[in-house]
């Protein structure tokens, strides 16, 4: 015989079901902490260009990357794909430019943020940093 310990629960109406479960009228949801840290994360990396001594039309390709990245992080219910394609782009652009060599910068810690709360997409496509 198992045995859960659930621990304390509090919410509007709690359904323990054993089985399937049909659910009439969708599920409602909000952003959770990970879609917010992913926000917060992209945001840093994009701060942290500053830092670096990019040529005019690198920085704008970044920048432009990064936006679309926030901005796709930013919908109510975000496609973790997109966000890692437009990641991976800024990531190859950084790369080509020889800006990725320290990894202590501010943008590079907020790729490695955002790319780990992608998870395997994130890894797949922007790859290790």
């Amino acid at each position: 015989m198992a045995r859960f310990n659930i621990g304390q629960q509090s919410a509007a109406n709690i359904q323990n079901i054993g089985g399937d479960a049909v659910i009439h009228g969708g599920i409602q949801a909000t952003a959770s902490w990970e879609t917010l840290e992913l926000r917060r994360a992209i945001a840093r990396a994009r701060e942290g260009l500053g830092e670096l001594a990019l040529p005019q039309s690198v920085l704008e390709d970044v920048n432009g990357s990064f936006e679309a990245a926030a901005n796709e992080a930013a919908r109510p219910k975000p496609d973790r794909h997109d966000v890692a394609q437009h990641l991976a782009a800024a990531t190859t652009t950084l790369r080509e430019a020889g800006a990725l060599v320290d990894t202590g910068t501010t943008v590079v810690d907020g790729l490695r943020r955002a790319v780990a709360l992608l998870g395997p997409i994130g890894l797949a496509l922007v790859g290790a940093l």
